[in-house]
């Protein structure tokens, strides 16, 4: 319904541009899906393959530790120490033994390597007697009271924790323990070293620093554009980072994805990422790389916004394009809307002229328009001519109707006076019995006398009508119950939502008045009573006016709206028979439909059904379903 009101212009131009704008969209639309995986795919690549060079170098740089600090342990002299005398100077005076000969490998070592905050012993029982440096420390600790010393055991290892003094308490470092042994075999104690984290810092920076470069150096870079790389250890917490933030707190819930290693991409955030993970080893420590999605696909985005440009710019001209055939290919059509528009506008003489469509269809289809304007001018002659005489016919029959009725009324008084001369002058000489045919004769006269006076009222209302226009239909059923209690005792109950209908207002008025008349009128009932109701039914509006009145038998359903029937008699219920036929004749003229329904002795309703919007029905079979 909706596509048949678009006009044949736009229709022809959707259609052009359809057909050629169509294989170029999906052409760009897949070759632009292809350039966005890849270009993802390689942005994502790029990440995976940062967090695994990352993960590769602090591999190497833990392994390194590692090595260090075991060629440590197996180089130390361990027997060269009396440990009974190490002990109690540790019990006496609970400090460090900075003289011993055998420290100064230790000391040398711990020079040359500027990752290394500090280099220390242990006994086999866990307490620390000698550290490099060892300034700043006012009391040997024990490996014993660590919680990661005791997962470590008699082989060693390195851990991320917090070792006082050796490290501030909020700050843990990277530890690394070797058991030392003697020739014989047994365990006589633990070299350890802690390293600094800004060396771990340098590592990671270093490996992620190509990546950082590329993704801030673009126009209008911020902070938020940062490349951030962390290492994290299995307890979770940041060992080390590319930037300045804090280490040793808890990593970031967004960096809790369920990514074993490889990428994945956060869009659920605030601001979506794409996150790398690598294990460093298989020591369980990961590395962790985010890169604001905004700015790792900007090449991405780039790409997308010149395709869309470049199909938007094709578009544009295609459609001026298509708009300039469309334009071309409905001049013609154009010209017979025109020419249709004059034909029916009432210039029935104007011709539709298209020279260069001589011998195509829409030449043909000119020639009958010209064609049909010419038997429409003949047929609207006729009509006219047709009109006057009926016109003419309505006149004359409307002054013979007028003229009879006087003559018959004037004819009607003078029998009307003659019997009651005769009533009065010589009633004692007819008797009781021609004295009631006297009366007969004066009744008779009154009932022809009202029925002429019908006649009349019926010509003057089949000529009378008021311009169409929109009013409340509520306040004229309220005028006609006026109207009607002023003349017939009961109850009119109206129940109207004050819709508006477009129409004669005088002559409905008539109807309305007719209907509720006719409900108090032909009504047994101690109290008559007649409720009127509108309801919205469809595209109409309903009124419907229902009496407790005397009712009509079903036989007489078809005869109720003919002219002059009369139900019952005269002498009974007053009317002519003129009402109801003159009503669904109005109702019929207002494309609109007068039907009844009716139990005798119970009452009856009748429905009168009046479209909302007259101007939706085309022919009065609309209006009857």
């Amino acid at each position: 319904m909706r596509l048949s009101r678009v006009s044949l212009r736009t229709k022809l131009l959707v259609l052009l541009v359809s057909l050629s704008v169509g294989p170029l969209l999906l052409s760009g639309l897949v070759h632009e899906h292809r350039a966005v995986t890849s270009g993802k795919a390689a942005v994502r690549t790029r990440v995976a393959q940062t967090a695994d060079f990352a993960a590769s170098s602090l591999d190497v740089l833990l392994q390194d530790l590692l090595r260090d600090v075991r060629l440590l342990s197996a180089r130390f002299t361990v027997e060269n120490i009396d440990k009974a005398v190490v002990a109690d100077h540790l019990d006496r005076t609970g400090s460090f033994i900075a003289d011993l000969p055998e420290m100064e490998d230790l000391q040398v070592f711990n020079a040359l390597h500027d990752g290394y905050t500090r280099v220390f012993l242990a006994l086999n029982d866990g307490r620390v007697f000698f550290a490099e440096p060892y300034h700043n420390v006012q009391r040997p600790p024990n490996l014993r009271d660590t919680d990661w010393f005791q997962k470590l055991g008699a082989l060693g290892g390195f851990t991320y924790a917090s070792f006082p003094p050796f490290t501030q308490p909020d700050r843990p470092e990277l530890v690394a323990v070797a058991p030392i042994f003697a020739r014989s075999g047994t365990l006589e104690g633990h070299i350890g070293v802690v390293v600094d984290h800004r060396w771990l810092n340098e590592v990671l920076s270093g490996t992620t620093a190509p990546m950082t470069r590329l993704y801030r150096s673009g126009p209008h870079t911020e902070d938020s554009d940062a490349v951030s790389a962390l290492l994290v250890t299995p307890s979770a917490r940041v060992a080390a980072r590319d930037d300045d933030g804090p280490v040793g707190v808890p990593a970031p819930k967004v960096f809790e994805a369920e990514l074993e290693t490889g990428t994945v991409e956060r869009s659920d955030l605030e601001r979506p990422i794409i996150l790398g993970k690598a294990e460093v080893g298989r020591s369980g420590w990961y590395v962790l790389v985010s890169v604001p999605m905004h700015s790792a696909y900007r090449d991405v985005y780039l790409l997308i916004w010149t395709l869309a440009g470049a199909v938007v710019l094709t578009f544009f001209f295609v459609v001026l394009f298509a708009d300039t055939a469309a334009r071309a290919l409905l001049r013609p059509v154009h010209e017979l809307e025109r020419g249709a528009e004059m034909i029916g506008a009432g210039a029935l003489d104007y011709r539709i002229e298209l020279d260069a469509h001589a011998h195509d269809e829409l030449g043909r289809l000119a020639r009958t328009f010209n064609r049909m304007g010419e038997n429409l001018l003949k047929s609207r002659r006729e009509i006219d001519l047709s009109a006057r005489n009926l016109d003419i016919a309505n006149r004359e029959l409307d002054a013979m109707v007028f003229a009879i009725s006087h003559d018959l009324k004037k004819h009607l008084r003078s029998i009307q006076g003659f019997s009651t001369f005769i009533e009065d002058d010589h009633g004692g000489h007819l008797g009781p019995q021609g004295l009631d045919l006297v009366r007969a004769i004066n009744g008779n006269v009154a009932k022809i006398e009202k029925l002429a006076d019908d006649l009349i009222t019926l010509v003057e209302h089949e000529r009378e009508h008021s311009e169409r226009r929109v009013f409340d239909l509520g306040e004229l059923l309220r005028e006609a119950r006026e109207h009607c209690l002023a003349t017939l005792p009961g109850e009119i109950v109206l129940h109207v939502e004050c819709p508006e209908v477009q129409g004669d207002r005088v002559r409905l008025m008539l109807v309305f008045g007719n209907l509720i008349s006719n409900g108090l009128k032909f009504n047994h009932s101690p109290r008559p009573k007649v409720e009127v109701t509108v309801a919205e039914v469809g595209p109409f509006w309903e009124v419907s006016v229902r009496d407790n009145g005397i009712g009509i038998e079903p036989r007489y359903r078809d005869q109720i709206f003919e002219l002059f029937f009369r139900l019952n008699p005269r002498d009974e219920f007053d009317g002519s028979g003129t009402g109801l036929n003159l009503a669904r004749r109005i109702i019929e003229e207002h494309w609109g439909t007068l039907e009844f329904e009716s139990t005798p002795g119970l009452g009856s309703c009748f429905v009168v059904r009046l479209p909302q919007d007259p101007g939706m029905l085309t022919s009065p079979g609309l209006a009857s379903r």
